[in-house]
């Protein structure tokens, strides 16, 4: 979340329903309420416990989709870069018949280097205790697939010699060395370094297209391919997918891309990088047989 806390705005139905819910210990199995506008087209981990906030240091283990029968286990890991891309990967998961266990957090990238939590203003000592227990958890699951993904601008290294993206990379690569069974590493999302729906709103979508060199910038990529050659994981990388043309489109098919700066809207994740023979499916089941 690039370090800033998140706030979310629902209906007072919703809230009582969700109120309820909490108290009783189950996580709401409620279908996402509709977005109003792409700034608040998230996805429904948000409503339904299943995105960790700082102080949570534990997954939620009712956070299961896809097909929840299957005995094929994939899970996903990684901060809300990875939780942006839940709706296009429960869509996949749903279709090839594979339960779906996440366990994703809020500006926890899946490293172990200290790093800082902006919003908390110090060390993010809970996303190390997190990314223990996420890796207990993998231990028991023993996925057939773990897909980890994360926001190369969320980890802000506490030591110097931790800050650059190789560094980075080496220590996403140890996590996924830790990690029992096969791993999909996917490269972060293009940053539009503007708040799209904003900027769709004052100056129209052709305006607020995002040049090549703001997408790619903060070294998009360097982590993830440094992890995946040091570790022996899959790469899958979307950017083309997401950046057909440059500058890049910020309404694809009259759905806008990008809720703010960085994540993507939750229709836009599920209708078009969740769609059937799409790159992201077809990685995933060719890394699944």
């Amino acid at each position: 979340m690039s370090g800033t806390t998140l706030r979310v705005f629902l209906r007072p139905s919703l809230v009582a329903l969700l109120a309820v819910l909490l108290f009783s210990g189950v996580a709401p199995a409620v279908a996402p309420v509709a977005a109003a506008s792409p700034a608040t087209d998230r996805e429904s981990l948000w409503t339904q416990r299943c995105l960790a906030w700082e102080r949570v240091l534990t997954p939620n283990r009712a956070c299961v989709y896809g097909d929840t029968s299957s005995r094929v286990v994939v899970a996903l890991v990684g901060d809300s870069h990875a939780s942006h891309l839940f709706p296009a990967i429960d869509r996949i998961a749903k279709a090839h018949h594979w339960k779906l266990v996440v366990m994703v957090k809020v500006s926890c990238g899946f490293v172990d280097i200290r790093i800082r939590n902006i919003a908390l203003g110090r060390e993010y000592r809970e996303c190390a205790t997190w990314n223990r227990n996420v890796l207990s958890r993998l231990s028991v699951l023993r996925p057939a697939r773990t897909i980890v993904a994360m926001s190369r601008r969320a980890v802000h290294a506490i030591r110097s010699i931790d800050a650059s993206s190789g560094a980075k990379g080496r220590s996403l690569a140890r996590m996924i060395r830790q990690v029992p069974g096969p791993v999909t590493v996917i490269v972060d999302s293009p940053f539009a370094r503007i708040n799209v729906p904003v900027c769709i709103a004052r100056r129209g979508a052709a305006s607020c297209a995002i040049p090549k060199a703001t997408a790619l910038s903060v070294g998009l990529g360097s982590i993830e391919r440094t992890a995946a050659a040091s570790s022996g994981a899959s790469l899958v990388d979307l950017t083309r997918a997401t950046c057909a043309a440059w500058p890049c489109p910020v309404v694809v098919r009259r759905m806008t891309v990008f809720r703010d700066e960085e994540h993507f809207t939750a229709t836009y994740s599920r209708t078009v990088l969740g769609s059937p023979g799409g790159v992201l499916d077809k990685a995933l089941v060719a890394h699944l047989r």
